[in-house]
């Protein structure tokens, strides 16, 4: 157990962070998460440490953590006050255009990769997950904008409509109708779609359209930029999300779903306690390149995991480009049959049919109690007003919906997805899974093991 230090009392406030809360040795929220885990368990920091301790972001609150990132905190407010928002590269810029800028070691800040190293994956990874910068300020300007289609939660609301639209209709052929707003199949999961390569596209859109799913295809390892907004979109979204991930055969393929796993872990223990996710790997498997025949080539010699890859799995690399290319339609059965334990498929038509059997009732509740007179009047006044500009039609509209005032109309019942519980599921990480229990899949998949601790 590492021992007690005292952290600087006012890091940067962040609405909705606990990055002032120090609950355990004088720790804030992430390490004392780490901690009481320890603590529980007898486990050492190592054993529930998933990456290496100067990027796993239960690991940054040391001394230097802080010391670094208030420095960097107080050259991003000076370099463009306290809410612009500006890339990294840039920050590097203006840190290199100060003259002679002393470092908290001593040293001056120069234009070399050193020190846009340090910036990027030392005081800035600390600074945002330390709470002193938001990670919204920080601009994720190297990847494409992802392709979001999950839907938004819409209260069942019952109207009345006289059939008033921008067209100006005849006056004899208005008819009080029903209105319900709410009829959306959304699916009891959040799903996102995340590949390493923007390639994957055009094999990848189509499905992500169909099922709602969030699609992110960045360019390499997934920046925490990116991730902190997949963890934001999840939490407002309210339903558990369901993250499937698309990677190279190779060890940073594999690592992928780790990292995110781990940061996810961070983000809802951070900032977004309410914040339920799974991690499903589906592509590209060692058993899958061997099925379908996929070509290789020998790793990188820059690359330290290669010994102990080919030792674990006996192969070399293999790109998920591959499959894109040459067996597009096989890619596409994988990505559809992993949606299958989450997805209820009979949704869409149940929604239609409820909403049209809604309507048929609402509609005879509607012709019972209507009263001739009141329409009669309403009529009237349309006729009398719709000779006015086209800008009174959305007021008349207004004037129309009657439900709440005349009319009783039938409850409004979506239906909502039905999941087959006792289906198989393939998360690295689960829903309910505990720290600890999600943790240690997490270091047995990096350990090249199965990812559920055997």
């Amino acid at each position: 157990m590492a021992s007690k230090h005292t952290q600087p009392k006012n890091p940067t406030a962040i609405p909705g962070t606990k990055a002032d809360l120090t609950t355990v040795n004088g720790f804030g929220v992430l390490r004392s998460v780490l901690e009481k885990a320890c603590a529980k368990t007898g486990n050492r920091l190592g054993d529930l440490t998933v990456l290496s301790p100067q990027v796993d972001p239960y690991r940054l609150d040391t001394e230097a953590g802080h010391r670094d990132s208030q420095w960097l905190a107080k050259q991003l407010d000076r370099a463009i006050g306290k809410k612009r928002r500006i890339h990294w590269r840039g920050l590097h810029y203006v840190l290199v255009s100060t003259s002679n800028l002393v470092k908290p070691n001593g040293d001056i800040y120069v234009n070399d990769d050193n020190n846009w190293t340090w910036l990027v994956n030392v005081a800035g990874k600390a600074a945002r997950w330390l709470g002193y910068i938001d990670f919204e300020r920080i601009t994720d300007n190297r990847n494409a904008e992802p392709f979001i289609h999950h839907k938004a939660c819409i209260k069942p609301r019952a109207l009345i409509t006289v059939g008033v639209d921008i067209a100006i209709p005849d006056i004899s052929d208005m008819e009080p109708a029903p209105v319900a707003e709410g009829f959306e199949p959304r699916q009891v999961f959040h799903f996102v779609i995340f590949g390493e390569k923007a390639s994957l596209e055009d094999a990848v859109l189509p499905i992500a359209r169909a099922k709602q799913a969030d699609l992110y295809l960045p360019t390499g390892e997934i920046s925490d930029t990116l991730l902190y907004r997949i963890a934001k979109d999840a939490a407002a979204d309210g339903r558990p999300m369901v993250m499937f991930t698309l990677a190279d055969c190779d060890p940073a393929g594999h690592q992928m779903p780790v990292s995110i796993g781990r940061k996810l872990q961070a983000f809802r223990d951070f900032r977004f306690p309410k914040l339920k996710f799974e991690i499903v790997p589906i592509a590209l498997t060692v058993e899958q390149v061997g099925e379908l025949g996929l070509p290789s080539t020998p790793l990188k010699e820059t690359e330290k995991r290669a010994s102990r890859w080919r030792e674990a799995f006996g192969v070399e690399q293999t790109e998920i480009d591959a499959l894109a290319t040459l067996q597009p339609n096989v890619l596409r059965g994988i990505i559809e049959r992993a949606f299958d334990p989450y997805y209820d498929r009979t949704l869409t038509d149940r929604v239609r049919a409820a909403e049209d059997e809604w309507l048929e009732r609402a509609q005879e509740a509607i012709t019972e109690q209507v009263d001739p007179e009141v329409l009669a009047a309403l009529r009237a006044e349309a006729t009398e007003r719709l000779s006015e500009l086209s800008s009174v039609i959305t007021d008349l509209n207004e004037r129309f919906r009657l439900a709440g005032d005349r009319f009783r109309l039938p409850a409004i019942k979506v239906p909502q997805p039905e999941i087959d519980e006792d289906a198989a599921r393939q998360a690295l990480v689960a829903f309910d899974g505990d720290f600890v229990t999600a943790t240690r899949a997490l270091k047995a998949r990096k350990a090249y093991g199965t990812g559920n601790g055997e």
